[in-house]
């Protein structure tokens, strides 16, 4: 009987979803706690964080790491604990560029509530449908009051027979691309937060370590010592992934070899030994982001076999159809001929790209059809899934 993480293993297109994302270097949404491979640690400290949060105590938590060493599959874990915990959850991303962030915190509670719509449709925001629709331009106040609103939030989702409310804040390093005076009101909305945030909440900010350093001297510059003296102390309470070692190559190789024969329907060719010390080799070679080099080296090994077994895979021919005369003085019937559909042939697992509708430009991977309509998983920093007709939409190669 298989464990509850290795659940993704009776889905077939779940494992499919999980190879492209980690082909692609991006954390999984599915069979994250599978591949969380040496993170026993992390996820007993992550379970009594969420412990205390049930009980009422809000909890903000910092994840530190560089880019390829798995800090967002760190926030991918947080998610998935959450919905073991029955925590409502919001995925946001840190965009300066697009007023998204701690420097302005009403925008920031605008793309929580769509996130939180968006993974747990269900939801009922309709209390919250003016900061949803039209945040206020002038927002300083609500450097004070975002606590209160998440704790209302909080309070709204409990009533809906939710535990609490988890909010994954990635890229916080993006604070240190602010223009001068937009520091103060950042550090300001965090402070309040850190101070005056109650009820059952559990807030990630994710953050790599160059940013934090460099964050410690913006903000002791252009906001206050004690915004320095902060910053230092989330190293000391932070959660970061394991330096990457060997030991960890072939349970993690394994794993990846268990979802790839799964997807495909096919015991592969190599032997897992050998997959991962070659990925072992690539990860080593690398200065930084190692975990990623070696799961992406596996995935792409795994693949290289597959196509090699596809590739020399005899395909069956049918007998010739047997030829009958037809006599001169018979006509042949005419069978009408359906038309053919002008409409592609798309399958899940198909990568389209969007050719109309307001989402053109956008592509991503085929999940479902039905009828007509294609359910689609857009690329992209923040996940995303939308329904389209089935004319929207082109097959890539």
């Amino acid at each position: 009987m298989l464990e509850p993480e290795e659940a993704i293993l009776q889905d077939h297109s779940a494992c499919l979803r999980t190879l492209w994302a980690l082909k692609a270097g991006r954390a999984p949404r599915e069979g994250v706690r599978y591949l969380s491979v040496g993170l026993d640690g992390t996820i007993q400290k992550l379970q009594q964080v969420f412990r205390q949060a049930v009980q009422g105590r809000a909890q903000i938590l910092w994840l530190i790491g560089d880019y390829g060493e798995g800090k967002s599959h760190l926030l991918r874990l947080v998610t998935a604990l959450a919905e073991e915990h029955r925590f409502a959850w919001a995925y946001v991303v840190h965009d300066k560029d697009r007023d998204i962030g701690l420097h302005k915190p009403a925008r920031l509670f605008q793309r929580i509530l769509w996130s939180l719509q968006w993974e747990q449709p269900s939801l009922n925001l309709l209390r919250f449908h003016r900061e949803m629709t039209s945040p206020p331009l002038y927002d300083r106040w609500w450097r004070y009051e975002l606590p209160k609103k998440l704790t209302e939030l909080t309070e709204w989702l409990k009533a809906q027979g939710w535990q609490g409310l988890v909010i994954c804040l990635d890229e916080v390093e993006n604070c240190c691309q602010f223009h001068w005076n937009q520091h103060y009101p950042a550090w300001e909305t965090l402070n309040h937060l850190h101070h005056h945030l109650n009820s059952p909440v559990l807030l990630c900010l994710a953050i790599t370590n160059s940013g934090l350093e460099r964050l410690e001297v913006l903000w002791r510059y252009y906001a206050s010592n004690e915004a320095e003296v902060f910053l230092s102390s989330v190293r000391d309470n932070g959660v970061t992934m394991p330096d990457w070692t060997e030991k960890f190559a072939l349970p993690l190789a394994g794993r990846i070899y268990q979802l790839h024969s799964v997807a495909f329907g096919w015991k592969p060719t190599i032997s897992v030994e050998k997959v991962a010390m070659e990925a072992s080799e690539q990860a080593k070679a690398t200065q930084s982001g190692r975990w990623r080099t070696f799961v992406q080296a596996v995935v792409n090994a795994l693949e290289r076999e597959h196509q090699k077994v596809v590739a020399y895979q005899p395909v069956a021919t049918k007998p010739p159809e047997p030829v009958f005369a037809i006599p001169k003085t018979l006509s042949t019937p005419s069978v009408p001929v359906p038309p053919k559909s002008s409409l592609p042939k798309i399958q899940p697992g198909d990568r389209v790209e969007i050719v109309r509708t307001h989402f053109r430009g956008f592509r991503g991977i085929v999940e479902r059809v039905r009828d007509n309509e294609l359910e689609i998983f857009l690329d992209g920093r923040t996940p995303m899934r939308i329904k389209l007709p089935l004319d929207a939409v082109k097959k890539l190669r």
